[in-house]
């Protein structure tokens, strides 16, 4: 008797060895467009920047120096979605950036043709919310300001940065300044007067995340 019990835990034994039931063995099959699309219709919550993986945060410093982070967002067992509003030359730039609970960027571009046929085509690309009624006056690091009459004046502060590549810091645009956007009534211009007001019209308009 006691020989048939050995006998059918070590087959039930051989079974499982058999059959993975790993639960990292899924998700390692999962490219990292599905989790970022996972991210995104889960279920979030707000947190602070203090409470992104040490990894998230040195990304983000690294390679969005030309952003200012809109807000955080942690989907429990999933990763976090971080909201990011350019300035500087980039104004009215809205973007999001994705990271898997360990901290790690997740790439966009990994998906299948599928994917890439019905997906995002803007993930991890600028998104232009707000455009800028130029003319603007931008306020260099040194001091110094540029103007930017039309579209072709934007290679004046390139050209400034070309020749000052050891003075650190980004452009500042000189307030107030007027902006336009497209809702459901169709093009509409607002008058932002300082780097608050415009942090809070990205929340409201820009923000995937909410109404």
């Amino acid at each position: 008797m006691n020989n048939k019990i050995d006998l059918i835990i070590a087959f039930f034994m051989i079974f499982i060895t058999g059959c993975d039931f790993s639960p990292t063995s899924s998700s390692e099959q999962i490219s990292d467009y599905e989790v970022i699309e996972m991210i995104k219709n889960a279920e979030k919550i707000e947190i602070s920047n203090d409470e992104l993986p040490s990894q998230s945060q040195a990304t983000i410093e690294q390679e969005y120096f030309e952003y200012e982070g809109l807000a955080n967002w942690k989907a429990s067992d999933l990763g976090y979605m971080v909201e990011l509003s350019g300035r500087g030359q980039r104004y009215g730039m809205f973007r999001e950036a994705y990271f898997n609970m360990d901290g790690r960027k997740l790439d966009p571009n990994d998906r299948d043709a599928e994917d890439r046929e019905y997906g995002d085509d803007r993930l991890d690309e600028d998104y232009e919310c707000f455009k800028l009624v130029l003319p603007v006056t931008y306020t260099m690091p040194d001091g110094s300001t540029i103007t930017v009459e039309d579209e072709s004046g934007y290679g004046g502060l390139r050209e400034w940065q070309g020749n000052n590549p050891d003075i650190e810091g980004e452009p500042t645009i000189q307030y107030p300044v007027d902006v336009t956007f497209r809702d459901e009534n169709g093009e509409v211009t607002i008058t932002i007067n300082s780097d608050e007001e415009y942090r809070n019209a990205q929340i409201e308009y820009c923000s995937s995340d909410r109404d």
